[in-house]
């Protein structure tokens, strides 16, 4: 038996399988990416011949979940809003995106092989939005949300008349140099090197509260931050599917 944790987002679907005696720390067995168009995907209706009938399968994400479930059938729905375990400060709990809920859950259940939970965790995914979750043994503390890479490179081309689009700015952010000598370097360095010093400082700001604070990062841009001054730090690619799957794990067995 597998558990099938599909993840829909604002502009790709996840499909990642794990295995029924997985632990918290257990990577996925596999994982299948598809961007999203108006209707589901023929990528999808593949993923559903995956699916054997004692299978779970969970269906959950911050983007347009109907006709996924319709198609899937899963066992279990995570929308926004549900009640979920994690101990949070959050005011509005029900508005907390679903990412930042099983990215939480991920660290406070110990899915960071290496990443004590009860310690103190600055934990940032880096996609589309760049948000920053602050996890102090096992409680969800609050957290921020600022524009990622490719937001802010857009927002300079749609504000300005004579800036560019620079579609393939993300392969090569790593390399960028801080001192850009042409128009796109420098918007490139602008948006690359303004990320990687916020999430410095804001890591740095935190550690006056809590001296022994590391750093968890996730999201497809996650790879290219330097953050050298950060220690210690961790990254897992796997952190939000590791964290659905935690929370589906957790509800089933107390059931």
């Amino acid at each position: 038996m597998s558990t099938w944790i599909l993840e829909v987002g604002n502009s790709r679907a996840k499909w990642a399988k794990f295995s029924s005696e997985a632990s918290p720390q257990d990577d996925p067995l596999s994982v299948n990416v598809c961007p999203l168009a108006e209707t589901l995907p023929e990528t999808a209706h593949a993923w559903v011949q995956d699916i054997d009938a004692e299978d779970h399968v969970v269906v959950t994400g911050s983007g347009h979940l109907e006709p996924w479930i319709v198609a899937f059938r899963p066992s279990r729905v995570f929308r926004p809003g549900d009640d979920v375990p994690l101990l949070t400060d959050a005011t509005e709990p029900g508005k907390l995106g679903l990412d930042r809920v099983a990215n939480a859950w991920a660290v406070a259940t110990g899915s960071v092989p290496g990443a004590d939970p009860s310690k103190g965790w600055m934990v940032v995914d880096a996609g589309t939005c760049m948000t920053v979750d602050l996890v102090v043994g096992g409680r969800h503390l609050g957290g921020s949300i600022a524009p990622g890479v490719r937001m802010r490179l857009q927002a300079m081309h749609q504000h300005t008349h004579a800036l560019p689009w620079i579609e393939d700015a993300v392969s090569s952010m790593g390399n960028t140099p801080v001192l850009g000598t042409n128009t796109r370097e420098a918007m490139v360095s602008g948006a690359f090197h303004s990320l990687d010093a916020e999430l410095s400082g804001t890591w740095m700001r935190l550690k006056e509260e809590f001296p022994n604070l590391g750093m968890i990062l996730t999201g497809g841009d996650a790879q290219h931050l330097q953050l050298r001054a950060v220690s210690p730090r961790f990254a897992d690619a796997n952190l939000t599917l590791k964290g659905h799957h935690a929370l589906h794990k957790h509800l089933h067995d107390s059931h």
